[in-house]
């Protein structure tokens, strides 16, 4: 066996390549991520037992909705967020707990981004997440929340379960962001990078669709195996198997949802970034990213009707998304320059979509709810019902069903619910639509759009409604409250310029390794990062390690492999314990 396995590797020079190159990036890993470099930022030390759930909206809303005022911004700032999701507040705590004085902005009335939550007419609704996977007790990612948390958001296991595994071609996209630039880009130039990694060089550029057909002719079957790519927003022809393995790896080991709703995470992380010197406010719009004659961010400009302030930093960190940082924020005459500026055109923005919250009059109980999501579909010819969907006028499709419909009930997730807002449920439904269709109103102020706009959004929400019925007939006359939100909702509360799910878009050439490569934490204007989802991919997991990977960059230490080495050592003591 020996002698065969010699004379194979004579035989094939370039796997000694591989063999020497892998080792290279291993070795470079270990000394750039050397964890003894530096105060320890991950460690079982700081984690707690969950203390009782702050169910007092007083005394959350002084945690979660603190307004800007020039006064109670800290002094001497090493950096400047703007937004407030899961990666900027992740970034926070890191760069808190190495000693760095942070300040997180956000420009909507209440902190958490997607994480945030809403309350009207008595109905708590959810905004982003909704399920989340590889929460469960030793996972590396809940290991990871609870390191930023301190461990005080619980999370609850919901009904469903996955059993399908795919993980290791990410492994190769990950890579990329793991190791230098220069080098990354070396390894795919030369083609090292594709022999390393066969599996992610070959799904990346496999569609779902074309995956689908070439193992079965069955329309049906192939319609059930891709009915979760509306986790990423892009149609079955359009997504690479590599991210659709990796969405259905996520939830393998089940879904999970927190304990108190998803505003419990910013709820829980605020605390732990003011205790290190930081804060976050909230209603402080930035209408500027400031650059210094050298080219070098500085700080940023926050415009209020009462007058714009000027904030300083070390750094400026960008939670707002490739987007809006490069078209938008960044003078024009240093964003033109920059590697990431022709990326927005060439990835270009991920698909909108529409939102209908309806609170129910009943408990979980009495409607007979399930902690699950579920995915509706009136067709199982699903590229053909997009595109047909897609190519209406919205006053042609506000009678039609949708081509699908997201059904969840955080409600029926959360066991708090139900001493929170008794007797009451809560149902989200959400289906994809062009932007275009509400373009019309996006210079218009939000609840002053007319009524043609509040017809045809209330239209499309209440055929929604009955695509819901549809699937839980128990829910006929059980309606007290329904509100629709548009792509220009999405616009004015999340600050996505084209009310986007997913801020850059996920279709093919999102994974191809040169882009892969490039959208990194650390961008080419100097003192500039970027953290959440355009970092890495979409989705609360992601994004969650993106503020590591920003982190990183800024203490110039691979903090991922800090992480790696803390979990082993915790995943240990649990066992011994």
């Amino acid at each position: 066996m020996t002698l065969i396995s010699i004379q194979y590797l004579t035989d094939n020079p370039l796997l000694w390549v591989c063999l020497l190159v892998g080792s290279l990036i291993y070795l470079l890993l270990l000394i750039v991520g050397n964890p003894r470099r530096g105060p320890v930022l991950f460690s079982k030390d700081f984690v707690r037992p969950p203390q009782p759930l702050v169910t007092d909206h007083a005394a959350r809303k002084k945690v979660l909705k603190q307004r800007f005022n020039a006064t109670r911004v800290p002094e001497n700032l090493d950096a400047v967020i703007i937004g407030s999701g899961i990666g900027a507040l992740t970034t926070a705590v890191l760069l808190g707990r190495e000693g760095k004085k942070v300040l997180v902005l956000e420009q909507h009335d209440k902190a958490g981004g997607c994480c945030h939550t809403f309350v009207e007419k008595g109905f708590e609704f959810d905004t982003g997440i909704h399920y989340v996977g590889e929460m469960g007790e030793g996972k590396d990612p809940r290991i990871l929340i609870d390191q930023v948390t301190e461990g005080q958001v619980v999370w609850i296991p919901m009904d469903e379960a996955f059993d399908t595994e795919n993980k290791w071609a990410f492994m190769g996209a990950m890579a990329l962001k793991l190791i230098p630039e220069s080098l990354a880009m070396f390894l795919v130039k030369t083609g090292i990078h594709g022999l390393i990694f066969p599996r992610y060089n070959k799904q990346r550029r496999t569609s779902v669709t074309e995956f689908l057909n070439s193992i079965s002719e069955n329309t049906e079957l192939k319609a059930v195996l891709a009915y979760a790519f509306g986790d990423s927003g892009v149609p079955p022809s359009q997504m690479s198997i590599l991210e659709y393995g990796i969405i259905i790896n996520h939830y393998m080991g089940g879904a999970y949802y927190p304990l108190g709703g998803s505003s419990e995470i910013a709820f829980q992380m605020i605390p732990i970034i003011e205790r290190y010197g930081g804060k976050v406010l909230v209603d402080c719009p930035v209408s500027e990213i400031l650059i210094d004659d050298a080219g070098r961010a500085v700080g940023v400009r926050v415009h209020k009707s009462s007058g714009d302030t000027n904030i300083y930093a070390k750094c400026v960190i960008s939670n707002a998304g490739v987007h809006n940082t490069f078209k938008y924020l960044l003078p024009k005459n240093v964003a033109a320059i920059s590697a990431y500026y022709p990326l927005v055109e060439d990835v270009g923005s991920s698909i909108s979509y529409i939102s209908t919250f309806v609170g129910l009059n009943g408990s979980t109980k009495e409607l007979g709810l399930k902690a699950g999501n579920t995915w509706a579909f009136h067709s199982i010819e699903l590229q053909k019902m997009i595109e047909e969907y897609f190519a209406l006028r919205v006053e042609e499709a506000a009678d039609l069903d949708a081509p699908f419909c997201f059904i969840s009930f955080p409600s029926a997730k959360d066991p708090s619910w139900e001493y929170r807002y008794p007797g009451k449920s809560a149902a989200l439904l959400i289906t994809l639509c062009p932007y275009e269709w509400f373009s019309a109103w996006e210079k218009q102020r939000c609840k002053h759009r007319g009524e043609d706009y509040v017809d045809l959004k209330e239209r499309i929400g209440r055929q929604m409604w009955l695509q819901c019925q549809q699937v839980f007939p128990q829910l006929t006359g059980k309606m007290e409250y329904i509100e629709v939100g548009t792509p220009i909702t999405n616009r004015h509360y999340l600050g996505y310029p084209k009310g986007e799910m997913y801020g850059l878009d996920h279709k093919l050439n999102r994974f191809s390794p040169e882009i892969f490569t490039k959208l990194r934490a650390k961008t080419d204007i100097p003192g500039l990062y970027l953290t959440g989802q355009d970092v890495v991919t979409g989705g609360f997991v992601s994004s969650l390690h993106s503020g590591v990977f920003t982190a990183s960059a800024i203490l110039n230490r691979n903090l991922l492999i800090n992480l790696h080495f803390a979990t082993k050592d915790i995943k240990t003591r649990r066992k011994i314990e």
